[in-house]
């Protein structure tokens, strides 16, 4: 087949010096690209790396490609994911990963988890806010954990995100707010474990659990090398605590629409009892296990980076009823 690569590079990230710290965490590193062309050409595929920006829709077209490898984050907007998928939707060129829905969905989280709750699977109580002198009234109890509505990698995230009374909700939320100028989701935090679940087509990974010394994953910590973060993959877990999370992350991943490839960011509170936190439906597919779950989970079972895309081109292929061959 061809296939497009469609990412977006850190490199060519539209900076501004107004940006939160980790702005464009999300947005690929070259290697990653060089990683996921390599993996086409050893399996048998015509490869080339598009910008996936407006400006390459019609070298795009040119191409002719069979089928687009979605790995693009977008630059702008609540649901800047969903872009790609509504232009190559518009153009009837394939894609992996999710569409236009499920992007949206999951970018946003507030709507995420209205999802969740909609489908019976267990979430966080919580509350949005956009201003903090007009924090709405809820029966949400203390402490609770406060991020942006509609960012990844952490951002807005710092050792203050759980607060324990009004005054560091306040606080804290008056701060993410002028930090990411985003809306915020304040929900009730739960005390316990963080582990994360890969899902490659209808398969779920084994599960990684991440460890910090504060409870939780900051920006801080993702950007510190030497941050005593640490990631257990698979995690130690009962059988029974495996097959429940993995059967609630693909759950989830039905529930929001989403196709090929996700990872679930989850907890389980200190009765066991586990939680969805967030969705990341195109996640870090950097080559070194110890920076991304998602890869980190499936070398533990015995893939190898070209089996990861491999089983992604798969499963769009059999969606879109492609040929992969």
């Amino acid at each position: 087949m061809k296939i497009a690569l469609l990412a977006n590079l850190k490199e060519d990230a539209p900076n501004n010096p107004e940006d939160p710290p980790g702005r464009w965490d999300d947005l690929d590193d070259q290697i990653t690209v060089d990683e996921i062309l390599k993996s086409f050409m050893e399996l048998g595929h015509e490869g080339k790396y598009f910008p996936a920006v407006l400006d390459s829709i019609e070298e795009l077209k040119k191409f002719k490609p069979d089928l687009v490898f979605n790995s693009s984050e977008g630059h702008f907007g609540d649901s800047r994911e969903a872009q790609i998928p509504a232009v190559l939707d518009m153009l009837r060129i394939p894609y992996t990963c999710a569409g236009v829905m499920g992007m949206m969905l999951s970018h946003n989280k507030q709507l995420a988890k209205r999802q969740f709750l909609t489908m019976g699977l267990p979430t966080a109580k919580f509350m949005v806010v956009s201003d903090p002198n007009e924090i709405p009234e809820s029966d949400l109890r203390y402490p609770m954990f406060v991020k942006p509505a509609s960012e990844g990698s952490s951002i807005g995230i710092n050792e203050h995100a759980v607060v324990r009374n009004y005054v560091e909700l306040v606080r804290q939320v008056t701060w993410a707010l002028e930090t990411t100028h985003s809306l915020i989701l304040v929900e009730e935090y739960i005390e316990g474990r963080e582990f994360t679940v890969g899902v490659l087509g209808d398969e779920a990974l084994p599960i990684v659990e991440i460890v910090s010394p504060t409870g939780f994953y900051s920006y801080e910590q993702k950007e510190d090398l030497e941050s005593a973060v640490y990631r257990v993959c698979p995690a130690k877990l009962t059988d029974a605590q495996t097959r429940e999370f993995q059967h609630i992350a693909l759950a989830a991943k039905k529930a929001l629409h989403l196709e090929d490839v996700c990872r679930m960011d989850m907890r389980m509170d200190n009765a066991g009892n586990p939680y969805i936190l967030e969705v990341n439906p195109i996640p870090l597919m950097y080559p070194d296990p110890k920076q991304a779950s998602l890869v980190y989970a499936a070398f533990a079972i015995g893939y190898t980076y070209t089996d990861i895309v491999r089983k992604i081109i798969a499963s769009a292929a059999k969606r879109w009823h492609l040929n992969q061959y």
